[in-house]
């Protein structure tokens, strides 16, 4: 009696078991019925769209770039050089920004579609902030501290700011933002010491020694022994040292002489 249920329930199983198989096999079957419809829908539809616009002169025609200054527009247009006399409505606008985001320049992209015949990109490009020197090597970098490139000595950013020592781009956003645009354009050289505080030599090569606190401060104290100095007492000036509250030590560059 044992034997005869037990076979019983392994019948039962069998039968479980090739239902869910049958079940399985359906329905893998569906969705890759399913699927390789979507996509003959698709390419139905895109053959349609493009024959619509082929017939009322909806094809992509022209293509306007806004808001470039260090970038190269050919660079720009490449992503869109296999989509020319494309359907301006099959143009894969997300999948292009995505494509020219890539390039370190572009902070921002936005691509307009008229819906006719144009698209507009705009582009919000980084903002070179300084060039970090390092071994001989000049890396430009961004206000969003992004390194945009290495350069040459024949570069254009000669009016920038050259920052130096450790942890000096990461800090160097710090400091400017705490530099009044007047000192800032002053700034020859911006030396970061020990991870702590800065050393910046001016363009009449006067270096200021900064403290780590009341960076502001210490500029105000500066401005101060500018503005009652004739040029040529602030000649013979080599260092500031303004690490000392309301104080400045003044190192003459004859002092060695003396």
């Amino acid at each position: 009696m044992f034997f005869v249920k037990n076979r019983f329930k392994n019948k039962r199983k069998k039968r479980f078991f090739t239902i869910n198989i049958l079940f399985l096999s359906l329905l893998i079957f569906f969705f890759v019925y399913l699927y390789s419809s979507f996509n003959k829908f698709t390419d139905i539809t895109s053959y349609l769209v493009q024959k619509y616009s082929n017939k009322y002169n909806y094809n992509l025609e022209k293509i306007e770039v806004l808001g470039l200054k260090n970038i190269n527009k050919t660079e720009i247009l490449l992503p869109f050089n296999k989509f020319k006399n494309y359907s301006v409505f099959l143009i894969p606008v997300k999948k292009i920004s995505a494509e020219i985001k890539k390039n370190k320049w572009i902070h921002e992209v936005s691509i307009r579609n008229d819906y006719k015949n144009t698209l507009t990109v705009n582009i919000k490009e980084e903002i070179p902030m300084g060039i970090f020197e390092n071994n001989n090597q000049k890396i430009l970098f961004s206000n969003n501290l992004v390194i945009l490139e290495i350069l040459d000595s024949n570069h254009d950013f000669k009016n920038l700011i050259i920052f130096y020592g450790e942890n000096s781009i990461n800090n160097s956003k710090n400091l400017i933002l705490k530099i009044e645009k007047d000192i800032k354009r002053m700034i020859k050289t911006a030396t970061f010491i020990e991870n702590r505080r800065w050393n910046i030599k001016l363009k009449n090569m006067i270096v200021l020694k900064l403290p780590e606190i009341n960076i502001k401060k210490a500029i105000e104290n500066y401005k101060k022994i500018y503005s009652n100095l004739s040029n040529k007492d602030l000649k013979d000036i080599e260092i500031i040292d303004l690490r000392i509250p309301n104080q400045a030590i003044i190192k003459y560059r004859n002092a060695l002489n003396d």
